[in-house]
């Protein structure tokens, strides 16, 4: 597998694996964490023209959609619970994949290279993405309040020996 940057040339792509994700986490106990069409069209072109909109592929293809971006993100400026760290940080958002195992720990090994301290959050339901956050070393830290008005379980991941992201 590999990460590379997405285009406008892959919004197809990108969409279909949304829906995809939408689909999936509505037949699995999540029906509420991307409502009303979100993310869409217009988040994949903000992320795309950010460059911070990354596809995950294989030979046949892609396979993945992630967003990393360096913070800060107004999203995570208030929590109930608290940070580890008040370092610079990454964001993961909006991963969606549409086929294939092993993407989520090539989303997170791929944010791991390019920072030292990452932020992710996730609805409560979203069981399947708490158990490969936990999985990956992210921690959960609180909840935080998302634009739309709805909570969600907030995480962060430190690099091991980091002296850069070590809470102050």
């Amino acid at each position: 597998m590999k990460v590379r940057t997405a285009s406008t040339d892959d919004l197809a792509f990108i969409e279909g694996a949304y829906a995809y994700a939408r689909a999936f986490m509505q037949a699995n106990g999540n029906a509420t964490q991307w409502p009303d069409g979100y993310p869409g069209r217009i988040d994949a072109e903000e992320d795309i023209a950010r460059e911070c909109c990354f596809l995950v592929a294989d030979d046949e293809g892609p396979l993945a959609v992630f967003a990393l971006a360096p913070g800060p993100d107004e999203t995570y400026a208030e929590i109930d619970g608290a940070w580890r760290s008040d370092a610079d940080y990454h964001v993961i958002h909006r991963v969606a994949a549409a086929r294939g195992h092993g993407i989520a720990r090539a989303i997170f090994s791929f944010a791991a290279e390019h920072a030292d301290y990452l932020r992710c959050d996730t609805h409560e339901d979203n069981a399947p993405m708490r158990r490969t956050l936990e999985s990956f070393g992210f921690r959960e830290c609180g909840t935080i309040t998302v634009a739309n008005g709805t909570e969600r379980i907030a995480y962060d991941w430190i690099k091991d020996g980091s002296t850069s992201a070590a809470a102050n």
